[in-house]
């Protein structure tokens, strides 16, 4: 195993100081701790290093003050080397605590990390101890930096707070001064009076829902705007209970607000200021219309004074369509990054090319199945355009103006799987700081391709049946269930049922999935469908490249035709693209191709003298390295004329240069 973590440039140097380094090494070879140093000194770190072998001496040397760094041997005579990473910790936490030994397996080596060791690097790859020695130190470095601004800032909240409540003192001090400069009761009073009169024109006129109830919760003033939003009238509700509009969560924190409150006496000069206010969030907290209907709000809950009697005003916002254009935006944001990813990656060839009879059921096949919503299999080696006939029937269903979404099985590391199928919540799992949108959830209304669905792990393959039976799932991390309207086309190049056999595929999803197959041919069952396909490429590529190349020679032609194709299409797009580009003529020749003569079989005809002739000059001139004349050149291998040579080679395109 290598060092857990290979270092990147920015700890290529050590953090700056004057005084050696101070390195305890547990390590009872003395040899090995010879290599370890001499390791350390070729990176050019100065250090000093102390060397124990058992576990008093190890003990004793933690107590040094002065130490940086703690180098340890995972296998001791006596001592076992996680009971050494477990006492550093302990003693010396802020000291990076490094490995060195020999193969202990990757899950031992692994298990070291876990616990709390910065790296860990074999001996026999000496050469990654520098890197991980001053990664280890900057990273200790950057922890004691870490911690002194926390402290520091810790300090200085400590200083603020102190600041705050001595000006806030001073603030009520100043306050009751004033207060004592109020006018007699009678003005007081008639302030008063103003004051509510006021306040119930603002309340009436409030573009938000305005609620006020008293102790018991009981409605006692209803504004315009929530009749508007709750769709009923203020004489209809006034005198109601709140909790009739209120759905549970949110009549609980209301309750809870009162009764926190409720005992703590009003004075004669109470100000609603003073009593504070409480802010709901909005995600999760209802309002209930009397219809039954519920919708998302935004809730603000403080205490008032109204002709010497408590009240609470309850201020409400209606979100709902707040919340459901923000769930519109993120699902268009999720179309948007695949429908980038589908037009920045790269399809093997633009369409079906062919006329064989094998090709035709295929044809015939879509063709059936196109208008249905019934799941397909597509069956086939590889490179034989699996998801060219996915795509196909796509576009010829129902569903063809909505989104196709693929999904590379093969390609999806098998700890995300789960969460590009379905989706996840936000924190759900380390590194999910956001909402996603699973690509099931994105093909709603569209159609779905699994390509590769055989090597979908066990797991992701029973919540895989439950989409297909009943058309719904939940995202990671979630509780909500999704449900969509999507159809599924998968495909593989293993043979499933073997699969099924071998306890690798379930059978369930497998007879699930199989309910219509296509079988996409391999090409060297296409008859008469090579040359159709090759000469397709010759124009693809030749516009790509911008290169005058318009046709392949019929030597060339036939190596095509006698080739068996384990690659299939994918690999004749592959050596026509290589041959578009080696040709320095306006024809694709046989030796453009990258396939050997040996390779070509069949029976299908010779190669022509002039093909032959150029073959057998090429192999004299890869002998010779490119040389043509003199004692060990081509010319002198094929016995012939050193001018001889070259005028033929002219006249069949062989640069010498080519082969040196």
């Amino acid at each position: 195993m290598e060092s857990a973590i290979d270092p990147s440039p920015d700890v290529d140097r050590l953090p700056d100081r004057e005084e050696p380094l101070q390195i305890l090494m547990l390590e009872d070879v003395a040899t090995d701790a010879e290599l370890i140093q001499a390791e350390l000194e070729s990176e050019d770190i100065e250090f000093e290093a102390r060397r124990v072998t058992a576990r008093d001496g190890f003990e004793l040397a933690l107590e040094a003050s002065d130490l940086d760094l703690i180098l340890v041997d995972y296998n001791l005579p006596a001592f076992d080397g996680m009971e050494a990473l477990e006492m550093a910790l302990e003693r010396r936490p802020d000291v990076p605590v490094v490995f060195v030994s020999g193969a202990i397996g990757e899950e031992r080596a692994i298990e070291t990390l876990k616990q709390g060791a910065t790296d860990y690097v074999l001996k026999d790859k000496l050469s990654r101890l520098g890197p991980a020695v001053k990664r280890a130190l900057r990273e200790a470095q950057e922890r004691r930096a870490r911690r002194e601004a926390e402290d520091a800032l810790r300090r200085a909240n400590e200083r603020l707070e102190q600041n705050v409540e001595s000006r806030t003192a001073e603030l009520r001090r100043i306050n009751d001064e004033l207060r004592s400069e109020v006018e007699e009761r009678k003005r007081a009073e008639q302030a008063l009076r103003e004051s509510e009169q006021r306040l119930a024109s603002i309340i009436d006129s409030a573009i938000d829902a305005i609620i006020t109830v008293d102790d018991d919760l009981q409605i006692r003033l209803f504004n315009r705007a929530a009749e508007q939003i709750f769709g009923c009238s203020a004489d209809a509700c006034e005198g109601d209970a709140l909790s009739r509009l209120l759905t549970d969560d949110l009549t609980a924190v209301v309750e809870d607000y009162v009764d926190t409150h409720d005992q703590t006496p009003l004075p004669a000069d109470f100000d609603p200021a003073d009593a504070g206010r409480y802010l709901a969030a909005a995600e999760g907290f209802r309002a209930r219309r009397p219809d039954g209907s519920t919708f998302c709000v935004e809730a603000t809950i403080g205490r008032i004074h109204v002709s010497d009697k408590r009240r609470y005003l309850l201020i409400l916002r209606d979100v709902e369509e707040m919340k459901q254009a923000e769930e519109q935006l993120t699902q268009l944001q999720s179309e948007k990054v695949y429908l980038r990813e589908e037009i920045e990656s790269e399809y093997n060839f633009e369409e079906i090319v062919g006329q064989s009879d094998a090709l035709q059921s295929v044809f015939d096949a879509i063709d059936q199945v196109a208008e249905t919503d019934t799941t397909v299999l597509v069956c086939g080696e590889t490179g034989t355009g699996k998801e060219l006939v996915a795509r196909a029937v796509h576009r010829r269903s129902r569903r063809g103006d909505a989104m196709l979404v693929k999904v590379n099985c093969a390609a999806l590391p098998s700890n995300l799987i789960e969460s590009e199928l379905f989706g996840h919540e936000k924190g759900a799992f380390t590194g999910a700081t956001e909402q996603r949108v699973g690509r099931f959830e994105l093909a709603d209304g569209g159609t779905i391709f699994l390509d590769e669905i055989g090597e979908l792990p066990l797991e992701t393959q029973a919540k895989l049946l439950r989409v297909l039976q009943e058309q719904e799932f939940e995202r990671v991390g979630g509780s909500e269930t999704i449900e969509v309207d999507t159809r599924i086309l998968a495909a593989t190049n293993r043979d499933l049922e073997t699969d099924v056999e071998a306890g690798r595929f379930r059978a369930d999803l497998y007879y699930r999935l199989n309910i219509f197959p296509i079988d996409v041919p391999p090409l060297r069952d296409r008859d008469g469908d090579v040359p159709l396909l090759a000469n397709h490429f010759v124009e693809k590529f030749a516009g790509q490249t911008g290169k005058d190349v318009n046709a392949l020679s019929a030597g060339a032609m036939t190596v095509l035709k006698r080739y068996d194709w384990p690659g299939n299409v994918r690999e004749l797009a592959n050596i026509i693209e290589r041959a578009v580009i080696l040709t320095r003529e306006d024809i694709i020749r046989a030796e453009h191709l990258s396939i050997r003569s040996d390779e070509a079989s069949g029976s299908d005809g010779f190669r022509s003298l002039e093909e032959v002739q150029r073959q057998h000059i090429i192999e004299a001139l890869e002998q010779t390295g490119g040389v043509v004349g003199g004692g060990e050149g081509a010319a002198q291998l094929l016995d012939v004329n050193r001018t001889t040579l070259l005028s033929r080679m002219d006249r069949l395109g062989v640069d010498p240069a080519d082969y040196r």
